[in-house]
């Protein structure tokens, strides 16, 4: 089975949550390589690094740092500016394989996750 490396980029109220959830999935599957929040203080964070997850201050920093190691970077930060910013970092270092999630489609998958309705049509 194939893993897939993820990195979680802001950990408010919506990146703290979805942390919490991808935590409950399989390491097998899915492992939370790191993630950036500039605020060090939050609990979300402590739970981070207490799970042994790479922390940065900047999302942009993270990204430069890791390369390719991500296969997806789940992008919750809110800031169109940074967004922008991410996706030009890829570019730049012709990185094309890390998927950039924007809030809305990983709105969805924390949804499936959290509920358990992941079920594949018959």
């Amino acid at each position: 089975m194939r893993r897939v490396n993820v990195a979680i980029a802001g950990l408010g109220r919506v990146g703290s949550q979805f942390l919490e959830a991808l935590l409950g999935v399989s390491a097998d599957s899915v492992k939370i390589i790191a993630v950036a929040e500039p605020k060090e203080n939050l609990e979300s964070v402590k739970i981070a690094k207490e799970r042994g997850i790479a922390y940065y201050k900047d999302a942009r920093d993270m990204l430069r740092s890791l390369e390719d190691t991500i296969d997806v970077l789940f992008e919750l930060t809110g800031d169109a500016v940074l967004r922008t910013e991410l996706h030009e970092i890829l570019s730049q270092s012709g990185n094309r394989k890390t998927v950039i999630v924007p809030e809305p489609v990983a709105f969805l998958i924390w949804s499936l996750i959290v509920q358990g309705k992941c079920e594949y049509p018959r």
